[in-house]
């Protein structure tokens, strides 16, 4: 391997800038495979294409396992990616003049120009192989960063399973845009015909200076904002700016075992004279959903568990809620959807029969954290964490009043260090 030195000194940075595969492999180090992408190594996507997949799980998942043993004597169940290539619904790419691409690792100047992207679900790489060619042909319309000019700046392709949409995020210029709107809305077309694949068109601009991509308000030029995708077994309209999981696959095969681990407590639960039926109320049972987002893990953990009839969600963002309570709207379920402030807790009805939190990579927050631990809100808690670290160290206050019951380990990003796990815990006694 051959690297750049980025920074020197007590907090070095170095960039890896080629990669060549070894006449020997040291033995008990470390098991090496063909990457599978002619990037690998240079971009900062993926880092760890050049790792056995067996290793790498086995690998990045240890200290994990480790630390649930040691602190809860639980041993988090694993499950291995379902697919390794072309599983992503999503992708963000950067556009940089003639070159669409990623950055490289710990470079946030420089866009690599990608020719292949096999992480990305298909047929996303006809995509992406469509806009490269059309900014050659087009060379004054990519960013140029430096001279602040150009009307591309980030492409950002979203595939479902049956259709998908691509959102362009731009400078907002008008004058010289429209051949390639044309060329881009012909070659679109040619690729819904031949795979039988509809492919919507948004457009979002932003300022001069803002480095972001997919931002809301956008206007659809073809097709709508939106497009559908499937999760544990359920179909959900996903609008072009809206989380959803990027690996759907591996995150319902997620859910789908955790639900089915976890269901002996809840069922035990529902039939108990102090559980959740009330006279012959069979859905009698109450859910707060706390980082709800749209509401889907609310949706599917009623749908799979109806004695929930009530469902109370709380996320920071508007249009979250909004989108959650479309969902909804034709439920059985008396749902409500709030947004808040979940740093103050203070205003927050928590008590319920289950407590679900979801939250962003930076974990609970610290005063909700403390306020769950202090007045144990609810019977159960299902605590899923894109960053098992943070979601240890809330383990670390929640424990106080709540016992983890069992826990899955999955890897929804395969070749790089992200893992997900949900933990079922229920309250002391």
């Amino acid at each position: 391997m051959q690297f750049k030195i980025l920074r020197a000194g007590r907090k070095s940075k170095f960039q890896v800038v080629h990669i060549e595969p070894a006449d020997q492999k040291p033995e008990g180090i470390v098991l090496s495979q063909q990457p599978g992408c002619k990037h690998a190594g240079l971009c900062g996507g993926c880092r760890a294409r050049h790792l056995d997949y067996q290793f790498q799980w086995e690998w990045k998942s240890r200290p994990i396992r480790q630390k649930m043993q040691e602190k809860y004597g639980l041993e988090p169940r694993l499950l291995a990616a379902p697919d390794l290539a072309h599983f992503r619904n999503r992708m963000d790419y950067a556009v940089e003049g003639t070159k669409i691409g990623l950055r490289p690792p710990q470079d946030f100047q420089t866009v690599l120009d990608l020719e292949e992207c096999p992480v990305l679900r298909q047929p996303g790489e006809e995509i992406l192989k469509i806009f490269r060619t059309l900014l050659v042909r087009h060379p004054s319309l990519g960013r140029d960063r430096e001279n602040e000019t150009g009307w591309l700046k980030y492409v950002t392709i979203r595939l479902g399973k049956r259709a998908g949409v691509i959102v362009l995020t731009t400078s907002g210029q008008k004058e010289g845009i429209s051949n390639f709107l044309l060329d881009l809305e012909k070659a679109l077309s040619d690729l819904t015909t031949t795979k039988g694949f509809p492919l919507s068109l948004v457009e979002t601009v932003t300022e001069d200076k803002q480095e972001l991509s997919c931002t809301p308000g956008g206007t659809a030029l073809i097709g709508r904002p939106d497009y559908r995708d499937e999760l544990a077994g359920q179909t959900f309209d996903v609008p072009y700016d809206s989380f959803f999981q990027p690996n759907p696959d591996a995150f319902g095969l997620l859910l789908d075992t955790f639900l089915e681990l976890s269901e002996p407590y809840f069922l035990e639960a529902q039939g108990a004279e102090t559980g959740w039926k009330s006279g012959d109320n069979p859905k009698a049972g109450t859910l707060v959903d706390l980082y709800c987002g749209a509401g889907i893990l609310s949706q599917i953990v009623a749908r799979r568990w109806p004695f929930f009839g009530k469902i109370k969600g709380y996320e920071f963002v508007q249009s979250a809620v909004d989108q959650a309570m479309r969902l909804f709207s034709e439920s059985e379920v008396q749902a409500s959807f709030e947004a808040v402030d979940l740093n103050q807790p203070g205003n927050l009805e928590l008590n319920s029969d289950l407590l679900i939190a979801d939250p962003p990579r930076a974990g609970l927050s610290p005063a909700l954290c403390q306020e769950i631990a202090h007045t144990k809100p609810a019977k159960y808690m299902i605590y899923i964490s894109c960053n098992p670290e943070t979601q240890l160290r809330d383990l670390e206050i929640l424990s106080q009043s709540y016992i983890p019951r069992t826990a899955i380990l999955a890897d929804c990003f395969p070749y790089t260090s992200h893992m997900e796990q949900a933990i079922l815990l229920t309250a002391q006694s």
